[in-house]
């Protein structure tokens, strides 16, 4: 029988000596550990969330995706739809739901995926920290409500 590793993300078989998917970049496991991991996933994704609280609110896709992301890190969620009204004028809402416990946990792991997704983010927030404009550098004053040089809003001020 010839040896093989196995993408836990997306399914896909390389031979035993490649570690990582290349696809995905996700670590590859044997079939038995694919096999482990699959059934930790399923548990956890049957388990109830106890004490609850919203970690975050948007569109189902949206929520979905971070759902996975969060069950991906280990920690039990899930995802609450509020159906609108019936006139059609208010769309659904949809809240992902994690124990008060993990909740900090849940904020860092879905921060740390924004970071992968979007690295962009972290320069700019890097940027930001040290006086200057995210968008084109320039210094910026602290509490300053937009870049003198490029009109990038840098604080939303609500009345």
């Amino acid at each position: 029988m010839r040896q093989v590793k196995i993408c836990p993300d997306c399914s896909s078989e390389y031979f035993a000596h490649i570690e990582r998917c290349a696809d995905c970049g996700t670590l590859l496991l044997s079939p038995e550990e694919n096999k482990a991991a699959q059934e930790a996933r399923t548990r956890l994704m049957a388990q109830t969330v106890q004490n609850s609280v919203v970690v975050r609110k948007g569109e189902l896709k949206w929520m979905d995706e971070l759902y996975h992301v969060v069950i991906d890190s280990g920690i039990p969620c899930t995802v609450h739809v509020d159906e609108g009204c019936n006139k059609g004028c208010c769309g659904d809402t949809c809240e992902l739901l994690v124990s008060a416990e993990d909740a900090e946990r849940a904020q860092e792991c879905i921060e740390e995926y924004f970071a992968e997704v979007h690295p962009e983010i972290r320069a700019s927030q890097e940027l930001a920290s040290e006086g200057k404009c995210p968008a084109c550098g320039s210094p910026v004053d602290t509490g300053a409500v937009e870049c003198g040089d490029c009109g990038l809003t840098l604080l939303i001020v609500e009345e």
